[in-house]
């Protein structure tokens, strides 16, 4: 019986150590839907519960990968957004460069890149970016290596007519929630998804690809997903994305 028992552990092992998961794109575009959002601010809790409706719906209506990056120049109100980072800001401020904004606000959407108000409207640029032949194609390998992701990205067929391109890799957690106890939202219990979690520098795209983030001492893994976003440098044109959850992942032991 014990031999038996530690064979049977032996043959375990392989399988556990190779688990992965692989994604690939399609040929259309997949549409990304940027929430720029905080605590500290009385008017985004309501766009963070539309956003939380918009990846319920149904795969067949609309093919979107929605993030929400939390900002961090609201923190002076009161409230320290525990989820925002200068970095997010600073993306939202390349983003509103790029579409000549004279200023950027929260809550504020963007698809693709393009600056979007309205839910309707917002919904018609991700559909719109669905309709759109993606000029490249994507594939993404996630593995688990002990207290790391290990992200592998191949792109075969790259397409001459892009011009360079860039990709970052993030990472967002679902199903967060926070008491805020001071500022605009006092005395609130704010529910959120899709929050970033982390988000790498850009990387120039190549024919295969590879990265590793630390996995976040604070993160939950059953609600954890991976996303990578490929654009022109400096985010002015978005060619493609492809996503991930990783609860199937995560919820094994590493």
């Amino acid at each position: 019986m014990l031999r038996f028992l530690l064979l049977a552990g032996l043959l375990a092992l392989p399988a556990q150590a190779a688990e992965t998961i692989t994604v690939k794109s399609g040929p259309r575009q997949i549409a990304v839907l940027e929430l720029y959002t905080s605590e500290g601010c009385s008017s985004c809790p309501p766009a963070d519960r539309w956003l939380s409706r918009v990846i319920e719906l149904p795969p067949g209506e609309i093919d979107v990968l929605a993030l929400g990056f939390h900002v961090d120049y609201w923190d002076y109100l009161g409230w320290k957004d525990r989820f925002a980072s200068r970095e997010y800001s600073n993306r939202q401020r390349q983003l509103g460069a790029n579409n000549r904004q004279s200023t950027i606000y929260t809550p504020e959407f963007f698809v693709n890149g393009r600056e979007a108000r309205g839910a309707r409207n917002i919904l018609d640029e991700i559909r719109a970016a669905n309709r759109e032949a993606s000029p490249l194609d994507l594939e993404l390998e996630v593995r688990r290596d002990g207290d790391y992701l290990e992200l592998i990205v191949e792109t075969p067929g790259l397409r001459d007519e892009t011009g360079a391109i860039h990709h970052r890799y993030l990472v967002y957690e679902d199903d967060l929630s926070s008491r805020v106890e001071r500022g605009e939202n006092s005395g609130a219990t704010l529910h959120h998804q899709r929050v970033v979690r982390y988000l790498s520098r850009a990387y120039r795209l190549r024919a295969r690809n590879r990265h590793r983030i630390p996995l976040g001492a604070d993160w939950n893994g059953a609600s954890l997903g991976v996303a990578v976003i490929a654009t022109s440098p400096g985010s002015e044109r978005y060619w493609q994305a492809v996503h991930t959850p990783l609860a199937g992942l995560l919820t094994a032991s590493p």
